[in-house]
């Protein structure tokens, strides 16, 4: 697959960046026009929307030109997801009606580990059934 580097960027970097833009812009509305949820399931949609971002960013890290950013696509993977939702919760914290919460901070931490074990675990699927077809 050979594609330009604005192709490559717009196919693999951009879609991070939209996402993280998404979840900023989420997270700026006030804490009086945020819906209300019911109790716990705030922490499932931290979970998936930082289980999307930590996908979009290790399909980014996988697709750099450094072997080593490529190499180490997991480790900075957890490291975004991380970071990115720690300033997310310090961004609400100048947002009116909104608070920094450290269990949403794990559960953003959550999404990233949970992306990145069920890739390793399909990774692992797939080489357990192509050895069996080898075989």
């Amino acid at each position: 697959e050979t594609l330009s580097d604005g192709g490559k960027f717009a196919r693999y970097h951009l879609p991070p960046l939209v996402w993280a833009t998404i979840i900023f812009i989420e997270s700026s509305i006030p804490g009086h026009k945020f819906p209300t949820t019911p109790l716990g399931t705030d922490k499932l949609v931290h979970v998936a929307i930082f289980f999307i971002l930590g996908w979009l960013s290790h399909r980014a890290f996988t697709h750099q030109s450094s072997e080593l950013v490529s190499k180490m696509s997991l480790y900075l993977t957890q490291v975004v997801t991380i970071l990115y939702g720690f300033s997310d919760e310090f961004h609400q914290l100048f947002v009116p009606g909104r608070t920094a919460n450290m269990y949403d901070m794990a559960a953003d931490a959550l999404g990233g580990f949970l992306f990145i074990a069920v890739f390793l675990a399909v990774r692992l699927l797939r080489k357990n059934a192509s050895q069996r077809t080898i075989s």
